[in-house]
């Protein structure tokens, strides 16, 4: 009787055994998974955050936008989203405003922004850096007159 019960123990044991290996490799795989899908998602975001392509090509649609004293860089985003100026989330102008030379300069006004223009190109006329076509309004702080 005494073998039969080590016999049984021996069997639990490596039972036990192979079900902690079988555990750890499906640890493993889902560790992996999950690491290419975090890797995918930040190839998408890094990509759509440095592709600079317009909304339109070509003449584009002019589109007047207003962005106030209280609005955060997201709010601005939202804006533009929703006027179709931009492509992708406010998040990711956010992190565009972010990495550009134009990083916290933003200041409040009437601008006019076309579809065909970049981010970067709508960032310098919203820091107000090109006001080139802009209402004069943006050009009495010692700017160039509207052309």
């Amino acid at each position: 009787m005494a073998r039969a019960g080590k016999r049984k123990e021996a069997g639990y044991r490596a039972a036990v055994k192979s079900a902690k290996g079988i555990l750890k490799i499906l640890i493993y795989i889902c560790l992996a998974v999950f690491l290419v899908f975090l890797a995918r998602q930040a190839y998408t975001l890094g990509y759509q955050i440095f592709d600079q392509s317009p909304v339109d090509s070509g003449e584009g649609r002019e589109i007047t936008v207003t962005v106030s004293d209280d609005m955060s860089v997201m709010d601005v985003g939202d804006l533009l989203r929703e006027r179709g100026l931009i492509e992708e989330s406010a998040l990711v102008f956010w992190f565009q405003e972010l990495f550009s030379d134009y990083h916290g300069d933003l200041l409040p006004g009437s601008y006019i922004l076309n579809t065909n223009q970049t981010v970067d190109e709508m960032l310098a006329i919203l820091a107000q850096v090109n006001t080139e076509g802009q209402p004069t309004s943006l050009n009495e702080d010692g700017g160039a007159a509207e052309s």
